[in-house]
């Protein structure tokens, strides 16, 4: 059997047995995984078909007729979202890429195999593919299904869906692959110094563009189709391979079948020379990159209480121990750890464009309707970007202790505090950052008191009802045997903290919605009312945050307290 054939067909049999093992997980756990992963797909699909529904019927004046901007837009639309989808997998293969191929315990053994780099190179990459890929296939299903039945689509439309997803997904991968190849053989022998200048030059350039891009998108409203034709005109490129798979999927959809054709050869034979590519550098690159990276001397001597970290500590210092040392250690393990805190300077990076963009709001929005709609949908912005942060950050910490968790067991403290311990490290460190955006977003949007108030409070309580499923789901279902977080995050606990997490959003966030909106509507008869609800709705929002923290809290506890080392 073929080297690469063979880790694969091991890796299948390891995948298969972990499917069979949910035969011994609890019922009830996999019936909520079931039920609440059916609810997320039926509401994402939901979600999408109303919107391509409301696209179609969109009109606009335009001179002295109307002009359905949903004809113009829909047949761009799949290659819009084909882009988009496209530059996050790159995004997405570079971290999963780094941690597969040069973190991952496997590749020490692996590299005393019979193997070539590049067959070891090509056998890791359908792990990483397999892993950035997956969220994919289960949220872009409904957004296909959803085009397909609101366009009226045969079906021809989701039979090319199908043939273009494997080759579409493989070029981002290889793109991916390459950029790690490279960064690490680079980025490891620059000094830090010339390490920081750089990354702030990068930040730098890369928020000059963005300004000038949104300064250009100011349009008046007059301006508006003109603007929205030269956005959505630069996905249309037939460089981009987002391009070919669009059009490739859009005639099959219209029997164009020798287009469909021609755009699918030029998709496979573009993923298969990535691969080629990819592999060819990794024979260069791969080992020479992967042993300097291991040969570095990453003990530095420093002299007693000096340094930042040392600083940090001191601030620290009216927290008492162990609370403290255990803190100190989750923070130095998650700087020494680059895809870590790489992936938190990105979902930041991606926060501060979204607070930079608040000011190009349009004159309608000026509205009292329209700006109680936007305080809410900024609150489900910010929150959404809390679950994610929690759900990659926070549920690993306890998994995250290893195998050396049995060393806690003998240490002066208890379970209890070392749980409670992560949870307010995750409180603490999230609301920094959230609340602080949320005070920020309130400012610049110039929201009402009202509005800015249940603005702020619902991100601070959603940091600590996340903090608590992350943490409790975390103790609950840890995973001691696994080093790489985001493999942890994808098992089964992951999975249904990101779930309910998305449920207690859900919920939160439309509590406060339908009160507000109720007042623009006029549907309250004196403010008094409107006050009652308004205070209903807080109060529901405690007592649901109240159930997130201490149910998971309680049973991972339990679990811990129980578990034999």
């Amino acid at each position: 059997m073929n080297q690469v054939l063979a880790v694969v067909w091991a890796k299948l049999r390891m995948a298969r047995h972990q499917v069979a093992s949910v035969r011994h997980e609890s019922r009830l756990k996999v019936g909520v995984i079931t039920v609440a992963a059916t609810t997320l797909w039926l509401g994402a699909f939901i979600l999408f078909y109303e919107g391509f529904q409301y696209l179609l019927h969109f009109d606009i004046a335009a001179g002295a007729g109307e002009l359905n901007l949903g004809d113009l837009l829909m047949g761009r639309m799949l290659s819009i979202l084909a882009l988009s989808v496209f530059v996050l997998l790159i995004f997405s293969n570079v971290l999963v890429a780094f941690s597969t191929l040069y973190r991952s315990r496997e590749v020490m053994y692996l590299l005393q195999a019979p193997l070539r780099y590049e067959q070891f190179f090509h056998a890791r990459f359908f792990e990483c593919l397999a892993f950035s890929s997956w969220s994919l296939a289960f949220l872009g299903s409904p957004l296909m299904l959803a085009y397909g039945l609101s366009t009226g689509a045969g079906p021809a439309f989701y039979a090319a869906t199908l043939l273009f997803f494997v080759p579409y997904i493989v070029v981002p991968a290889c793109l991916g692959c390459i950029i790690t190849l490279v960064l690490v053989r680079i980025f490891p022998r620059l000094q830090m110094p010339a390490m920081i200048v750089f990354a702030c030059l990068s930040v730098l350039a890369f928020f000059f563009h963005i300004g000038r891009t949104l300064e250009d998108a100011r349009a008046q409203e007059d301006a508006f189709l003109p603007a929205i034709l030269d956005v959505t005109a630069r996905t249309q490129s037939p460089l981009l391979p987002s391009y070919w798979a669009s059009q490739g999927v859009l005639s099959a959809a219209t029997f164009h079948l020798g287009d469909s054709l021609w755009y699918l050869l030029l998709l496979l034979s573009t993923a298969l020379m990535g691969l080629l590519v990819a592999g060819k550098l990794s024979q260069l690159l791969f080992f020479p990159g992967w042993s300097y990276l291991m040969g570095q001397d990453r003990q530095r001597i420093r002299p007693m209480n000096k340094g930042l970290l040392a600083k940090l500590e001191r601030v620290l210092g009216w927290v008492r121990n162990p609370e403290r040392v255990l803190v100190m250690k989750d923070i130095k393990l998650f700087w020494r750890d680059p895809t870590q805190w790489s992936q938190f300077v990105i979902f930041f990076g991606i926060m501060a464009i979204y607070i930079a963009n608040l000011r190009n709001t349009s004159n309608v929005y000026e509205k009292e309707l329209w700006r109680g709609w936007i305080a809410s949908l900024n609150v489900g912005a910010l929150t959404l970007i809390l679950s994610t942060l929690t759900s990659r950050f926070v549920f690993p910490l306890v998994s995250l202790e290893g195998r050396r968790f049995w060393i806690l067991g003998l240490a002066p403290l208890t379970f209890r505090q070392l749980v409670w311990q992560k949870f307010w490290l995750s409180v603490s460190t999230t609301s920094l950052f959230t609340v602080s955006l949320a005070v920020l977003s309130g400012i610049m949007l110039n929201l009402e008191p009202v509005y800015f108030t249940m603005t702020i409070y619902t991100v601070a309580a959603c940091n600590l009802g996340l903090a608590g499923l992350a943490v409790g789901l975390g103790a609950l279902y840890p995973t001691f045997t696994e080093d790489n977080p985001a493999r942890i995050v994808s098992g089964m606990g992951g999975t249904l903290n990101l779930l309910l997490s998305v449920g207690y959003i859900t919920l939160a966030v439309a509590v406060q919605t339908v009160v507000l909106q109720a007042r623009n509507l006029g549907l309250f008869q004196d403010s008094a009312t409107f006050w009652y609800a308004l205070a209903g709705s807080a109060g529901f929002i405690t007592l649901l945050t109240a159930v997130c923290v201490a149910a998971p809290m309680r049973l991972g506890l339990r679990h811990l307290d129980q578990l034999e080392f």
